[in-house]
């Protein structure tokens, strides 16, 4: 009787348990299956500005999965790095579904739940930039800012890795340049006393003839601020800046060197423009130093170095032109002008990196320089004596012109007393190649000589 009690006893404590184990499974599982599957957002709710209000989860997954899907293939997150740009791979980018889902319970509006791999990241960035250093740079922010634009979803976004530098704390002088000596005229000296420093704003182009009309700076000739564009070209050249234009003169002026000079007169549309395609600005610094004047480039270093190579010299000897004048006495010579070679100069900017080793280089300018010719003057007599051509004290050779003057007048050919300047734009400009210049000098020649043969028939006639 105990026994059969202790056994039926024993049986409702068995089935009691079963019962209530089962009933909190069971429970839960068809409060999931029936309940929670039939549960709608509010009518509200939004994830990453897609609209979900009203939808069950399963209708936000679907259609949250179908949004991040478009948005891996169009999205434009661009990752630039020293002059170079790449499209950020989508697949660093691990969304979170359920989770972002959930934060909608306390939350109807907020972003979606992503998260990156920092050393995935980091071999992508060494992969596409070979200049990229990790120990230079602020990988975690970086990191969190890409997170932040992939939980919005944003569609395009340019992300400068020179914004992430370590070094970016400071800044430093990266380049100055000294002019040759120079008379310091009024001109100059006034710029100078009130704009002692100049700023190039980031991601921004700059005109120097822009700015001093801004700045409200006027003076009868802005052609004497040569100098102080020629020292401006000069820093460019040494830094990650575009030329955008730039001009030269006719003959190199003295205070320049050759290669680094740069002709400014607003007057004659000369002007000095370049950009600055870099998210910091950088500011010029101007100075008089005696009779020369001094500039520097101040800001954050850029990721590479910048050199100058000079090369490719060529000179080009002058032409002699001959003149004849009845006011000089016969068996002399007067030389009017004496001549000077012409020169050519190519300009190649060379990237470094931080070891030294060339990484690229890019023919900025060829400069030509054409010759003054030598004008020589010998007694008119002399021809009309000697219509042969052969003449004392001048060299008779392929390259000489001979011209006559007029009764009373010393005439010269246009050869030797006309010409333009010279400009170049964007990598130079093709009208000053020495041979376009050589086959003007050769059609002068052959017009003076036609000339000389016309007034030998009237002297003989």
């Amino acid at each position: 009787m105990k026994k059969g009690l202790l056994v039926r006893l024993m049986a409702v404590l068995f089935c009691s348990t079963f019962f209530l184990y089962g009933f909190s499974h069971l429970g839960v599982f068809a409060y999931e299956t029936f309940f929670v599957k039939s549960l709608h957002l509010s009518k509200h709710a939004a994830l990453a500005s897609i609209h979900l209000g009203g939808a069950n989860k399963e209708e936000a997954l679907a259609k949250l999965d179908e949004k991040i899907e478009e948005w891996r293939g169009n999205q434009k997150i661009m990752i630039e790095f020293d002059g170079e740009s790449v499209r950020l791979d989508p697949s660093l980018f691990q969304f979170h579904l359920e989770e972002s889902i959930d934060k909608l319970e306390d939350n109807e509006n907020t972003s979606l739940i992503v998260t990156m791999d920092e050393k995935a990241l980091d071999s992508f960035l060494s992969d596409q930039f070979p200049d990229y250093n990790e120990d230079e740079v602020n990988l975690t922010s970086l990191k969190e800012y890409t997170l932040s634009l992939a939980g919005s979803l944003n569609q395009g976004e340019s992300i400068s890795i020179f914004d992430y530098l370590s070094r970016n704390e400071s800044t430093q002088v990266i380049f100055e340049a000294v002019s040759n000596e120079l008379e310091v005229t009024p001109t100059i000296k006034n710029f100078i006393d009130h704009h002692p420093s100049i700023l190039i704003e980031p991601n921004s182009q700059f005109s120097f003839a822009d700015f001093l009309e801004a700045e409200g700076f006027v003076v009868e000739s802005q052609a004497d601020l040569s100098p102080v564009a020629s020292l401006l070209y000069q820093i460019t050249l040494h830094s990650n800046f575009s030329i955008i234009e730039r001009n030269i003169s006719k003959e190199l002026p003295g205070y320049a060197t050759l290669g680094f000079e740069a002709k400014f007169n607003p007057m004659n549309n000369q002007d000095f423009v370049i950009t600055n395609p870099n998210s910091t600005e950088y500011e010029l610094k101007l100075a008089i130093q005696g009779n020369r004047l001094k500039a520097l480039l101040q800001g954050i270093p850029f990721p590479n170095s910048y050199n100058v190579r000079l090369s490719d010299k060529e000179t080009f000897p002058p032409r002699v032109i001959k003149q004849f004048s009845p006011f000089v006495e016969k068996g002399s010579v007067d030389i009017q002008q004496e001549g000077k070679d012409g020169i050519l100069i190519r300009v190649y900017k060379q990237k470094l990196s931080t070891s030294g080793e060339i990484l690229a280089e890019e023919l900025i300018n060829e400069d030509f320089y054409a010759p003054q010719h030598k004008v020589m003057i010998y007694p008119l007599q002399e021809m009309q004596e000697n219509p042969s051509g052969t003449y004392d004290n001048v060299p008779n050779a392929e390259n000489e012109v001979e011209t006559q003057g007029g009764e009373g007048s010393e005439n010269t050919s246009s050869t030797g007393t006309e010409d333009q300047d010279s400009s170049s734009v964007d990598h130079g400009d093709e009208g000053n190649s020495p041979e376009s210049k050589n086959s003007e000098e050769a059609e002068t020649d052959s017009s003076s000589k036609e000339s000389n043969k016309t007034q030998k028939k009237k002297d003989f006639k």
